[in-house]
């Protein structure tokens, strides 16, 4: 017997109200997604109580579609990898040497008082998810 996940568990726990019906009638998956986006959940691996409604309505699909496989989460095929460029990334690195008590703020208006390319549309999350060699190296 194969183990089952348990965050699938836990969406389909969620999912309880609507997959436990045979037929929703015209309207009702909406009216019963919003009720069950109010509710307040202990969610694994987070501190957070609440779902929102796409998310739930989400894995409604995905588990009509795939069962409770659709309800298993996916691994990201980008994680750990960012998509700043390499040279950008060791201008960060730089200003986080020089300084190393640099904030975010400050480093991103280095960056952009020096014209760095790409910098402009750099934001203050995508510096926090610079590859964790880097960020390795920021601390």
């Amino acid at each position: 017997m194969n183990a089952v996940d348990p965050q699938a568990l836990f969406r389909l726990s969620v999912l309880g109200p609507l997959v436990s019906r045979e037929r929703l009638e015209r309207g009702e998956l909406k009216r019963l997604v919003a009720e069950l986006a109010q509710r307040e959940y202990t969610i694994p691996h987070s501190r957070r109580h609440r779902l929102g409604a796409k998310t739930i309505e989400a894995w409604f699909y995905a588990w009509r579609r795939h069962g409770l496989d659709g309800l298993v989460p996916k691994t990201r095929v980008d994680r750990g990898r960012s998509r700043i460029e390499p040279a950008l990334q060791e201008a960060i690195l730089a200003a986080k040497r020089d300084n190393p008590q640099r904030s975010t703020q400050q480093i991103l208006r280095l960056l952009r008082a020096d014209g760095r390319p790409g910098a402009q549309m750099l934001s203050r999350s995508a510096l926090h998810r610079v590859p964790p060699a880097i960020l390795h190296e920021l601390n």
